[in-house]
């Protein structure tokens, strides 16, 4: 597959492919929803998978955050060194998969009671628990070769091959409905299983071990000594969803089940733009860091920030304000009933406080990595995480799943706040003025736009889906016009990009 060397249209393409992936996933989620609601055995479901699921995160984005910064010092100093480093990180990649997934198979039992307790353990969780167990070894594989083919600006293979997981899942959803959860399991692994087999086929990786390398760079080892201290953040930073499932038996009975919809639909737009954007600019930063390119680089962390800024606005607001249509939308059929909407739409809700500064952060989180400052990061990560077990604490006696939110969203505020404090000092790579003048502009073009589609539409009292998608339509639609007619640069600059990329018989007319 074709590399992508521009970062506008590496972002945009990812943002592209990641449309689909996402949109595959959230069916995915709407058929869980559809088939399963908010039962017991789904939060079952989603206990039995929280670590392994978890660990497949941790392997993804320790691979990105360590090996990208790490291989771009090593490109430096020539083709042998890159690609000596390269060889003995799979090699390493395959040695912790297996010792990975052995200690989490000899330890189900103790794993499953800490988070259900003796009376709740069952063969069918067990089962599952160990299903999604056997994709630990293939996802931290994938997640070396995923980050392999990003420091080679190969961006849309691993997008392509991560179809395959949402694929098979809504297959078997299809298949088996209700009837036995467990086939779900399997569609799982499966998936991961294709997946990494494309990504194998794809990177050439194994070609690379039948070279013989024997002159490795001993010039940059304090890049290796980083790696323990970005283990040990992503593995705190993954400590939000085992935390949250720990409170099973302290919210109400569906809570984890809405905390894990209304998770899925605060996350979406996350996965899709700023993912797409950190993932397409993190090459560019490592690069221009290495080569100590500071004013570009300081150009293109303030084009980031105020893109994000552009995209999420208008998102953050329809999640405040139609949060109970957005859920309706999404969700509500089958077995996700009326009363579900209701408590999954609250818990939505006290997320989207958090939304726009969760997805700055995904910036930032960035440029500590790119300078290799990942004791500071993991300062900020574990108090972070802390405030977060305290306030799920303090909090889910009296407000439940909601309490859980919450203390979701105040940690994500401060990972924020105390990330932009420590870079700006540390490092003055962002135009504060610039950015929050262009903040504030969407913000009140987001707040007017809003209010005219309000006022048209409060003496209509239509309560249908597509009256739902009717409102929230229009309102994006007066949003993005008015950036067009107040000539912002950051959405033109967007549509030139869009307009370069996609066939151009899709853009006859100037946007």
């Amino acid at each position: 597959m074709q590399k992508t060397s521009s970062i506008g249209s590496a972002t945009i393409i990812l943002t592209i492919f990641g449309l689909i992936a996402k949109a595959t996933g959230f069916f995915r989620e709407v058929l869980f929803a559809n088939y399963f609601g908010i039962s017991r055995e789904y939060e079952f479901y989603l206990v039995a998978s929280v670590l392994p699921i978890t660990l497949n995160s941790i392997a993804l984005y320790i691979y990105q955050n360590y090996f990208i910064p790490a291989y771009s010092k090593r490109e430096i100093l020539g083709y042998e060194h890159s690609a000596d480093f390269s060889k003995k990180t799979f090699l390493n990649s395959l040695l912790i998969a297996l010792f990975t997934v052995s200690i989490i198979i000899l330890f189900r039992i103790p794993i499953i009671k800490i988070y259900l307790g003796n009376k709740l353990v069952s063969d069918k969780i067990e089962i599952l628990f160990i299903i999604f167990s056997l994709t630990v070894p293939l996802s931290i594989v994938s997640g070396f070769l995923i980050a392999y083919l990003q420091t080679q600006f190969n961006f849309k293979s691993p997008a392509v091959a991560a179809l395959s997981l949402n694929i098979l899942t809504i297959l078997a959803l299809i298949i088996f409905k209700e009837t036995n959860i467990i086939y779900i399991a399997y569609s799982y692994l499966s998936g991961v299983l294709i997946q990494t087999i494309v990504l194998l086929k794809v990177s050439n990786i194994l070609k690379l071990l039948r070279i013989n390398l024997n002159r490795a760079s001993e010039k940059v080892k304090s890049i290796d000594s980083t790696i323990l201290w970005i283990l040990l953040i992503e593995v705190i930073g993954q400590l939000y969803i085992l935390s949250d499932r720990y409170f099973l038996s302290r919210v109400d009975e569906g809570g984890i089940a809405a905390i894990n919809y209304a998770l899925t639909i605060f996350l979406l737009p996350i996965s899709i733009i700023t993912i797409s954007i950190s993932t397409a600019v993190f090459p560019k930063f490592s690069q221009l860091a290495a080569s100590n390119s500071k004013f570009e680089l300081k150009d293109k962390i303030t084009t980031a920030l105020v893109s994000i800024s552009l995209l999420f606005i208008p998102i953050n607001l329809i999640f405040i304000f139609w949060r109970k249509e957005v859920v309706r939308i999404f969700y509500e059929r089958g077995n996700f009933t009326f009363n579900s909407t209701q408590l999954t739409s609250d818990v939505l809700f006290y997320f989207s406080l958090s939304l726009i500064f969760y997805s700055l952060y995904g910036i930032l989180n960035k440029i500590f990595y790119v300078y290799g400052k990942v004791k500071a990061l993991f300062v900020v990560t574990v108090l972070g995480i802390a405030l977060k077990i305290a306030l799920n604490f303090i909090l889910v006696g009296s407000l439940k799943q909601n309490g859980l939110a919450i203390s979701t969203s105040l940690s994500y505020i401060f990972f924020f706040i105390l990330s932009l404090i420590i870079i700006h000092s540390l490092f003055k790579l962002i135009a504060f003025r610039a950015l929050v003048i262009k903040f504030i502009f969407y913000l009140v073009n987001g707040l007017f736009s809003f209010l005219i589609v309000h006022i048209l539409f409060t003496l209509i009292t239509i309560d249908t889906i597509l009256f739902d998608l009717i409102k929230i339509t229009l309102f994006l639609l007066i949003y993005y016009i008015n950036n067009q007619v107040m000539n912002d640069k950051y959405q033109l600059e967007i549509q030139n990009e869009l307009i370069r990329i996609l066939p151009n018989k899709l853009f006859k007319r100037e946007i």
